[in-house]
C-alpha cells in the first residue's frame, strides 16, 4: 500500500509537513509514503527519513485525471492540498484534502496533523533528528534571508551581529539562498575576516552543511525551520508572524522578538547573548 502526501509551496511550507508525515508512518507502519511538492524541498524530508520517496507535484498532471490516475496507480491514500485530487484519486483510494489557512495559536504543523485526524508526538515528530548539546565555540550560521521581506531583520543588525560573535570569537558561516541573491547579496556585505559563505546548495547539501553547526540564527524563515529540524540550537528572529504558529518548536528554539514585534527594533544586544550563552 502506498501513500502519497502532496504539499506544494515553498521550503518552510513543506518543512511544516514532517509532523504529518511521522503520524501518518506510525498510523501505517507498512506503507510506502511518498511526498510530492517542489521536488527539491521534498528530498529533503526524504533524505532523512521522513518519506520513502520524493516526488514533484507536476509529474503528478492533476490537470489531467486520467493521466494522474495511471500516475497514482497502486495508491491507497491520498492526502492533499489540492482538491483536483479527488478527481484524480484511482478507484478505492481514501482522499483527504486539508486547506492550510491559519486556524488558531497552536504551531502550524500540529494544526494539519490534527485537521487531519491525526496524532503527532510533539514535539518529538516535528524534529528530523532529536536535538542534542553543542559544544561552546562551534560555529555559527546566520541566515539574514527570508521569502517575505517583512520578516527580514535589517542588514545592519546582521552585520553587528556578525561583529560581536566574531569578536567573542566565534566562526561564521552566512546562508545565501536565490531570494538574498536577487535582493542584497549578503556576500557583498563587509562580514569580519574569515566569514563563509553558504551559497548555491541544494537544500539537501544546505541540510548537510548546518547539521553540525553550534548555534543557528535566522528570520522566519525555511532554512530557520530545517536548522531546528535537525536538532541545531537555533536563534530565531520574529516581527512580522505569529511565533506561537510559525516559530520552530523544541526546548533548543529561543525567538526573539514576536507577533506585531517591529523587527528593525529588535536590538543586537537581544540576539548576540542567546547565540553567546551556554550550549543546550
Amino acid at each position: 500500500m502506498t501513500t502519497v502526501v502532496l504539499r506544494r509551496g515553498g521550503l518552510g511550507d513543506t518543512l511544516l509537513m514532517l509532523p504529518v508525515l511521522r503520524a501518518l508512518r506510525a498510523e501505517q507502519p507498512g506503507s510506502a509514503l511518498h511526498l510530492a511538492g517542489v521536488r527539491e524541498f521534498a528530498d529533503v524530508l526524504a533524505a532523512f527519513g521522513a518519506a520513502d520517496r520524493a516526488l514533484s507535484s507536476e509529474d503528478l498532471a492533476l490537470w489531467s485525471p486520467d493521466a494522474a490516475r495511471a500516475r497514482l496507480r497502486g495508491c491507497a491514500r491520498l492526502v492533499a492540498d489540492d482538491p483536483a485530487v479527488v478527481a484524480a484519486a484511482p478507484a478505492g483510494a481514501r482522499v483527504q484534502v486539508f486547506d492550510v489557512q491559519v486556524r488558531g495559536e497552536e504551531p502550524f504543523g500540529l494544526q494539519l496533523a490534527r485537521r487531519l485526524g491525526l496524532l503527532p508526538r510533539w514535539p518529538d515528530d516535528a524534529w528530523l533528528v532529536p536535538p542534542s548539546p553543542r559544544a561552546a565555540g562551534g560555529m555559527v550560521v546566520l541566515a539574514p534571508g527570508s521569502g517575505g521581506r517583512a520578516k527580514c531583520w535589517p542588514r545592519e543588525c546582521w552585520q553587528q551581529l556578525g561583529a560581536a560573535l566574531a569578536a567573542g570569537g566565534r566562526s561564521l558561516a552566512v546562508v545565501v539562498g536565490p531570494a538574498e541573491e536577487e535582493r542584497d547579496d549578503p556576500r557583498r556585505w563587509p562580514w569580519p575576516a574569515g566569514t563563509t559563505f553558504l551559497a548555491g546548495l541544494s537544500p539537501v547539501a544546505l541540510a548537510r552543511a548546518v547539521q553540525g553547526a553550534g548555534r543557528f540564527v535566522g528570520n522566519d524563515s525555511g532554512p530557520t525551520h530545517l536548522a531546528a529540524m535537525l536538532g541545531v540550537p537555533t536563534i530565531a528572529i520574529f516581527g512580522a508572524t505569529d511565533p506561537r504558529v510559525w516559530a520552530p518548536v523544541g526546548e533548543h528554539v529561543r525567538v526573539v522578538g514576536g507577533s506585531g514585534c517591529a523587527i528593525e527594533g529588535i536590538a543586537v544586544g537581544e540576539v548576540a547573548p542567546a547565540v553567546l550563552g551556554d550550549s543546550r
